[in-house]
């Protein structure tokens, strides 16, 4: 867990080095999100430029445009998938809130962990997906799923992290506007990197040389 905090802290820093940068990109994700249906391509481009400022000293917007152009229709596919499935796990919790029994306890277990679940491979799978050379959604979640499944605690640590930052934006919401999801992209691609790195397979070179980052020996 350790390493998780350690590794958000990381991301939450990276920001003073293109704080204006950062800034401008979340007013252009809050933008681009406004029609609903392009929120996951905006995400997408937002990590996307996260993703290279944290390699490149002449990041510019450009990559940010680039991913979300590129992920207009990936990111429909998302957008569909997470609204069917916060639905049937909300609709069930919902049906199920005034039963009893151990058995009704496991199934609101399972169904919150399944959103859980769903929703820590979404803080992973677009920044996974810029580290593929050959990117596709299917080998993206296929990383990010044994990326949380290797790492459940690391992966919690990150989330403690994500945590104080969407609760200080609930607080302060002007926050909404300027840093959250640019502090949010910056924590996912550090996250993903320190696991790219502790798996061996991060190095100096911009791609990831394999379709699918991890391998079951991770």
């Amino acid at each position: 867990m350790l390493g998780g905090l350690r590794a958000g802290w990381r991301g939450l820093l990276h920001l003073q080095y293109r704080g204006y940068q950062y800034i401008w990109a979340n007013i252009l994700w809050i933008a681009l999100s406004l029609p609903i249906i392009t929120i996951p391509a905006a995400w997408a481009g937002l990590t996307r430029f996260s993703y290279y400022a944290h390699r490149q000293p002449t990041a510019s917007f450009d990559e940010f445009w680039q991913g979300f152009r590129e992920n207009l229709k990936r990111g429909l596919v998302i957008g569909i998938l997470n609204v069917v499935l916060v639905v049937v796990n909300l609709t069930n919790l919902y049906a199920y809130q005034y039963a009893t029994g151990a058995g009704v306890m496991v199934l609101r277990i399972i169904w919150l962990f399944a959103l859980f679940i769903w929703f820590a491979i979404q803080l992973y799978v677009w920044t996974l997906l810029n580290a593929m050379e050959q990117p596709n959604l299917k080998g993206a979640y296929r990383n990010a799923a044994v990326m949380i499944l290797l790492n459940p605690l690391f992966t919690i640590g990150v989330w403690l992290v994500c945590a104080v930052v969407v609760v200080f934006s609930m607080v302060f919401p002007v926050a909404w506007i300027l840093l959250t999801g640019s502090t949010l992209a910056a924590i996912a691609n550090t996250a993903v990197q320190d696991r790219l790195r502790a798996a061996g397979y991060e190095r100096n070179s911009m791609d990831i040389p394999t379709e699918e980052v991890f391998s079951d020996t991770y």
